[in-house]
């Protein structure tokens, strides 16, 4: 009885150092190369992680709403930004929301070009790509508070994109092998998420067992939600492109329609929007227990 008494600790540590491991050497070492201007470059980012987060809740409130027919909104970035700027004190946090993707734009643009963090050149892409869109993001948002003028929708990007391309020769081609790209990405997505990929990037064995219930949780509820609305979104983009008409592209707004015309289409919206609440909340926590490598966020 006490051999199995001690064992049983044992096992338990193990497993718990397995998904949450603190790593303080690695911490450690990252330390000695540090990005110049890493605090400041830390502080924005985390700040982009409340506001992104602050997005996603409210388009996940829109598409419940849809979800019960009761929407007067957009269920996307544009529809999200005249939701909070019709709610008191909106336009502050309006500023709040371009404050943040401002500052998710540099950070992801320094993980791109410094070469201190190490990383790989398919990482340094994607880190440059993910910073022109949240750069767009930024700039779009601040000319919604200084201009009015709301950004454009989800679905009409996804069809000018898609005329544009197709308009040229071999574009039908492209978006087709497009298409197949982002549904395989939506997919990854979710096996992601099952695997608990993004756990990787928090400092998962400094919370308390409780609070990485509640991150696993989260985590894949949204990472699974996104990875569905990107799915339908490739699918309607290749969709367009075999039956060579840009107007059956979609984006987050049309890719969620479809996916309420769909059988039980009503019960899956909303387990979809759920899941984006979800996003919205984990990014708040990622706003805490991002890791950090060469003092930036990764």
């Amino acid at each position: 009885m006490s051999i199995i008494n001690r064992r049983r600790p044992a096992r338990e540590r193990s497993r718990r150092r397995t998904y949450y491991r603190r790593d303080n050497s690695r911490r450690e070492s990252w330390g000695e190369r540090r990005v110049a201007g890493a605090d400041a470059i830390d502080v924005f980012a985390r700040v982009g992680f409340v506001a992104r987060g602050i997005v996603y809740i409210v388009i996940g409130a829109i598409a419940v709403m849809l979800a019960f027919g009761a929407a007067q909104h957009v269920p996307d970035r544009a529809g999200a930004l005249e939701a909070i700027a019709s709610k008191l004190f909106g336009y502050l946090l309006l500023w709040v929301l371009t404050i943040g993707f401002a500052g998710l734009a540099l950070w992801r643009f320094v993980q791109a070009a410094a070469a201190r963090l190490d990383r790989t050149e398919e990482r340094r892409l994607k880190a440059l790509a993910c910073g022109v869109a949240y750069a767009i993001a930024f700039f779009s948002t601040l000319m919604f508070i200084r201009h009015g003028r709301v950004p454009a929708s989800s679905d009409t990007t996804s069809r000018d994109i898609t005329a544009t391309v197709m308009s040229y020769d071999g574009g039908q081609v492209i978006m087709v092998v497009a298409g197949l790209l982002i549904a395989a990405a939506g997919i990854w997505m979710v096996i992601r998420a099952l695997r608990l990929d993004f756990t990787r990037h928090l400092r998962m064995g400094w919370m308390s067992r409780r609070t990485q219930h509640t991150v696993v949780l989260l985590g894949r509820a949204g990472y699974v939600a996104r990875g569905v609305i990107v799915f339908f979104i490739g699918a309607t983009v290749f969709d367009a492109a075999v039956t060579y008409n840009p107007a059956r592209a979609e984006g987050v707004d049309g890719a969620l329609r479809t996916l309420a015309g769909e059988p039980f289409g009503q019960i899956l919206l909303l387990l979809v929007a759920l899941g984006l609440i979800a996003f919205g909340v984990l990014s708040f926590f990622e706003a805490k227990w991002r890791r950090t490598r060469g003092g930036i966020p990764v």
